[in-house]
């Protein structure tokens, strides 16, 4: 018995090991791209996800009870889940899930507009959470937490300083993680350099639009607050 509980703990941390060097992996190879790393790895596993949902779990009965019991998805994930349903042609697996809802909000209204219930339609959401906002948040706080312990190792730290586009939203969380200052400031630097650039084309713009002055509006200027919105969000 003991022997079975050591191979079951050995096995265990093994896969927690797996699972950490993937989202370790992930990180590194992202920062290649554009924008920040942890928002479209983010965005990339939703679509895995609804694709998954798609093509394997439409039928399982688990997945169909928490998206009936949530009554589908936010307005974002809804867009993206018809979106990935689209670009896979997945129209009849899309049409059991929407199907699906559909009866479950004809059922309860009936119930409403005979009086059975006296809270109208509130029952048809028994659980208030989009079960996929909830997937993003615990994937996002593994991200982050991923990327802090990494921040130590200098592979990492040379492919950020080469691409480090993090939006302000995920650098803000990973600020709060980061104890080492001289690490903190590796993360920090970049970010505060380019933000001082656009806070500066946005006094200019400011200063500029004022009747008043007779300098020209240059075209970096002028798009510095849509830039400046793009860093601060997730995308």
């Amino acid at each position: 018995m003991i022997n079975n509980l050591k191979r079951m703990i050995s096995k265990f941390i093994g896969r927690n090991s797996e699972v950490k060097n993937t989202y370790y992996t992930e990180l590194l190879e992202t920062f290649d791209g554009k924008g920040c790393a942890i928002c479209r790895l983010l965005e990339s596993s939703v679509d895995k996800y609804l694709d998954n949902l798609l093509h394997e779990f439409t039928m399982d009965p688990v997945s169909r009870r928490e998206i009936r019991e949530s009554f589908g998805y936010c307005a974002k994930h809804t867009a993206q889940f018809v979106n990935v349903a689209e670009k896979t042609n997945q129209r009849l697996s899309a049409s059991i899930v929407a199907e699906d809802l559909a009866n479950s909000f004809l059922k309860h209204s009936r119930k409403a507009a005979r009086g059975v219930t006296i809270r109208g339609i509130d029952t048809v959401r028994k659980n208030p959470s989009c079960p996929i906002c909830l997937y993003y948040a615990k994937h996002e706080k593994l991200y982050i937490s991923e990327f802090v312990k990494a921040v130590a190792k200098e592979e990492f730290i040379n492919k950020y300083r080469k691409n480090p586009f993090t939006c302000m939203y995920h650098l803000i969380e990973i600020s709060r993680l980061v104890k080492d200052r001289a690490m903190l400031k590796d993360i920090l630097e970049p970010r505060i350099e380019e933000l001082g650039s656009v806070d500066l084309d946005l006094n200019n713009f400011i200063k500029k639009f004022d009747h008043r002055s007779g300098e020209k509006i240059t075209d970096r200027e002028a798009v510095a607050w849509i830039k400046f919105f793009n860093m601060l969000n997730k995308k």
